[in-house]
């Protein structure tokens, strides 16, 4: 079974987003294994950094919403852009985001924009990963 780190903002990020982004991990459960972060609650600083970057290394795909900002999940992003992990970035049709992100299409990473988050399970089943 294929394995997706599904990364995204979390300190920043507010309730409703964090709600559907667990709705979204519920229905790619169903097709894939997701690799969990740790979250706000749970573990040091360190944990959390040390068990997101295995989540990264680990992953067969990283889908990384980018709807909220995130200095974590730029961090995320550009170490599996360095080890040639796909990457599938997205974001709300709404979201402002940055040119960074929006520059970084190439063979490992698509940057797609959506309209709910169900969209993002049809692209992350579009993918070839």
């Amino acid at each position: 079974m294929k394995k997706i780190y599904l990364a995204c903002s979390l300190t920043q990020a507010p309730a409703g987003f964090k709600e559907e982004v667990e709705v979204l991990r519920t229905k790619l459960k169903e097709k894939y294994e997701t690799l969990d972060f740790v979250g706000l609650e749970k573990g040091t600083a360190q944990d959390v950094y040390n068990w997101n970057t295995k989540c990264v290394r680990d992953a067969d795909l990283i889908l990384a919403i980018c709807t909220n900002p995130s200095i974590g999940l730029g961090i995320e992003i550009g170490l599996a852009l360095e080890i040639q992990k796909p990457v599938l970035a997205v974001a709300s049709k709404d979201a402002l985001i940055t040119r960074m992100v929006l520059g970084m299409n190439g063979p490992t990473c698509t940057f797609a924009r959506y309209d709910t988050l169900d969209d993002v399970v049809a692209m992350v089943e579009q993918k070839q990963f």
